[in-house]
């Protein structure tokens, strides 16, 4: 396993060389750049050249591309090495290890969330197959992944920060914005609570997604002649679903734990918009607004690199639930 992860890893390299080269050609390839906001009546044109010389945007653009890629991977040992953003003129790594925590937290209780949901309610769904449990979560499910995750976000906003206010008469209100209040730095509980309107944003769409696939999963292992001849030998209905069918039907499961960690970036770009959450998203979106190419690249790298570390994870877990899976 260890050589398989080495690997893998050394494989990932020429796979994010292309990921760079992309993300480096849309920013490159979209409209406006970094001085936009200084073309004023007032600001004379030679002003305008010495900010592109300043910022590096005169250069050739293959030039640009292999300067940042070169400094981009410098980063443990110079703090500018990912470049100063055009708008704070921070360092964008320290900018962007402030916010990593946030984002990494709100996306690991929302996975959380979705497997410990999604896991019984697929299991329900494929037993009592056309039951009225059946019918319930497959419609729920059905809405909740048709739905876009900005229309969730706002719904999910309405009704536990607005309406359910208005309905306990102000007993039960949780946080509109923000990681925490002010006053409370620290405070586990506070921040719990603020985590729990943006997860179940988060959330909803994967529960249906997982479900369904569980579903669809434990459907095919339960007509399989195994399970047959383990109800044949007397063994309980929830012994066969436990050690037989359920351990089975994770594998297509876990495939779509790791293919869920870059989707679940994608949307905690959209939830912490909505909710003002300090992540990684939020700072995305303010830079894409501002043309802040140093923080753009260098989110992008870091979503194509939970693109990778999903998949690795997913390629492990699988030989840890089926033993028969060697690397």
């Amino acid at each position: 396993m260890l050589t398989y992860t080495i690997r893998r890893l050394i494989q990932a390299i020429p796979i994010m060389l292309g990921i760079s080269l992309l993300i480096f050609m849309i920013v490159q390839l979209a409209p406006g750049d970094p001085v936009d906001r200084f073309r004023t009546p007032q600001v004379r044109p030679a002003q305008l050249e010495a900010l592109m010389r300043l910022y590096g945007l005169d250069r050739p653009i293959w030039e640009q591309y292999f300067k940042w890629l070169i400094a981009f991977f410098q980063f443990p040992f110079n703090e500018a090495a990912w470049g100063y953003s055009f708008n704070t003129n921070q360092p964008v790594r320290d900018m962007i290890f402030d916010r990593i925590p946030a984002t990494v937290t709100l996306m690991g209780v929302a996975l959380i969330v979705t497997i410990v949901v999604s896991l019984p309610i697929g299991i329900i769904a494929a037993v009592k197959q056309y039951s009225l449990a059946d019918k319930i979560i497959s419609g729920f499910a059905t809405i909740g992944y048709a739905l876009p995750s900005f229309l969730i976000g706002i719904y999910v906003l309405m009704f536990g920060g607005v309406w359910l206010a208005q309905l306990t008469g102000g007993a039960i209100s949780f946080p509109l914005f923000g990681k925490q209040s002010l006053g409370k730095e620290g405070d586990v509980l506070d921040m719990a609570w603020h985590l729990v309107l943006p997860v179940t944003a988060l959330a909803i769409q994967s529960i249906a997604g997982f479900s369904r696939y569980l579903r669809a999963s434990m459907l095919d292992v339960l007509r399989q002649d195994y399970v047959r001849t383990a109800k044949a030998k007397g063994l309980s209905g929830r012994k066969v679903i436990a050690k037989h069918a359920l351990r089975n039907a994770l594998i297509p499961f876990i495939t779509l734990i790791g293919l869920s960690l870059p989707a679940l970036v994608a949307g905690a770009v959209i939830t912490e918009a909505i909710f003002s959450y300090p992540g990684l998203g939020s700072l995305t979106i303010n830079a894409i607004g501002a043309n802040d190419f140093p923080v753009v690249y260098a989110t992008g790298m870091l979503t194509g690199f939970f693109v990778i570390l999903g998949n690795l994870f997913a390629d492990i877990l699988y030989g840890v639930v089926d033993p028969r899976i060697k690397y």
